[in-house]
């Protein structure tokens, strides 16, 4: 299947094609690694709170070793929804579904129209899920291109499925959204408890989702490079993606295997046994629902709970499951380390006043019309220093609310949407979330990021133009 033949003219594809190289070579060229970016924002963010306030060297270092461990909470939920979204998407029924939808594109274009398509509604699901099975299906439809004997630009493929995290905080596993919507969070004094159906269910936030994803749909098969500049899946890639893994009920045995008994193998592999928790789990969620309405009870642990159940139910072994959540884990290492660092920054920036400075400045020159869009533009920058939606909500929803209090005519679902949509805007040039993407894709990140800086650009003027709209109906 072909996506739909572009109306376009030629000069407008050339033009993002050329835009998308010149952008992925700058990326290739001096973007750094992961981790390094973590630490230079980490002397960064300490040499600024040192000129700009007045804590010095000393107390920099103490609020540093304060926000180390103050979000150990937020840490352990943020990987517990990474981890089970990532079991699910690596479980046996969903890969087949991935590999069926990479069977049917049968041309550039098409290839990427696809998982561009496909990584947006997964965001919209969950944002653990789209970094997997993203990944995953990119990986999938480059291989199945490879097989046709059809040239598809690789990384390119990689870039779509990523860009899927674009809608996240607007969709079911918005962190700041959910969080607002549990009752005894840490604002409810200065918002209250506001309900998914003014925020994530509101009519305006599903346009601008719209709105998203029609850029997103239409513009990354726009930058597809011409033949000679293309780069296809990597040949080790190939081999890895068809060995047997253990999701798949193959795969040479590990060696804790070995060494199990008759009863512990038989439960193991029993799957009364794993899709019995499962169904307990769905029991609990089911009966929540019956009892409560769905859009007050929904909530970041009801959501967690929620893939657990449908993980357990996934994969109809504990063994399975076990062993792709140890696997899980070790990809998602990397982030599990970065998170405790980026807590240090965030302590450095709320201790030391950087947050306030931050958000006082904006609601000092904001009005009823611009404070949605200085919400997410200041979301978007503070998204650098502090990459997880929870955490940054941590950091910056009181001072939000507060400001949203002191301007008149201002309302706090709206001022959500805004914190939300600046949130999710940078990850495109935020290489924290890529990390477990271009693990299983067999990439790095300077071979995708330019074609996600470009969508950056683009999808800014929609998000920000969205917001400023906001300002302007009331």
């Amino acid at each position: 299947m072909s996506a739909p033949a572009s109306s376009e003219p030629g000069a407008v594809r050339d033009f993002f094609t050329r835009l998308g190289d010149v952008a992925s070579r700058l990326v290739k060229r001096y973007l750094p690694d992961a981790f390094i970016f973590a630490l230079l924002l980490t002397f960064l963010t300490m040499a600024i709170a040192v000129v700009v306030t007045d804590t010095g060297p000393g107390g920099v270092a103490a609020h540093w070793g304060e926000g180390f461990w103050e979000v150990i909470t937020f840490s352990t939920q943020s990987t517990l929804a990474l981890l089970t979204g990532w079991a699910l998407a690596d479980s046996p029924p969903v890969k087949r579904v991935l590999r069926r939808i990479a069977s049917v594109p049968d041309s550039q274009t098409g290839a990427v129209f696809v998982v561009a398509l496909c990584g947006q509604l997964l965001g919209l699901f969950h944002w653990g899920v789209v970094l997997i099975a993203g990944a995953i299906l990119a990986r999938e439809v480059g291989i199945s291109m490879a097989e046709k004997d059809v040239d598809v630009h690789y990384p390119l493929l990689v870039a779509a499925a990523y860009a899927g995290l674009l809608p996240w905080h607007q969709g079911l596993s918005a962190a700041s959204l959910l969080l607002v919507a549990t009752e005894g969070h840490f604002a409810e004094e200065s918002m209250g408890v506001i309900p998914v159906s003014e925020t994530i269910f509101h009519p305006f936030n599903l346009l601008l989702i719209a709105g998203v994803i029609a850029v997103v749909v239409v513009l990354m098969p726009l930058m597809a490079p011409e033949r000679e500049n293309i780069t296809t899946v990597p040949k080790e890639t190939l081999r890895a993606a068809r060995e047997p893994t253990a999701a798949d009920g193959g795969g040479t045995a590990a060696p804790h295997h070995a060494r199990e008994t008759r009863m512990k193998a038989f439960l193991l592999d029993s799957s009364v046994i794993c899709v019995g928790t499962g169904l307990l789990i769905w029991i609990y969620l089911a009966t929540l629902f019956a009892t409560e309405p769905f859009m007050d009870v929904l909530n970041i642990n009801v959501l967690i709970s929620a893939m657990f159940g449908l993980g357990f139910l996934a994969h109809a072994s504990l063994r399975s499951y076990v062993d792709v959540f140890r696997e899980a884990i070790e990809g998602a290492s990397q982030i599990i380390i970065q998170f405790q660092f980026y807590g240090g920054i965030m302590g450095i920036m709320v201790y030391s006043g950087l947050v306030e400075l931050i958000a006082n400045t904006a609601a000092q020159y904001a009005t009823e019309t611009t404070w949605y869009l200085l919400v997410f533009i200041s979301g978007g920058i503070v998204n650098f220093f502090v990459p997880s939606g929870g955490g940054q909500w941590t950091v910056m929803g009181e001072v939000y609310a507060s400001a949203t209090q002191q301007i008149p005519g201002t309302q706090m679902n709206h001022m959500l949407i805004a914190f939300a949509m600046g949130d999710q805007w940078t990850n495109m040039v935020q290489p924290f979330w890529a990390i477990p993407v271009l693990g299983i894709a067999g990439l790095t990140i300077r071979d995708m990021m330019g074609y996600v800086a470009v969508l950056f650009v683009f999808v800014g003027f929609v998000m920000g133009g969205g917001a400023l709209l906001m300002g302007v109906v009331g």
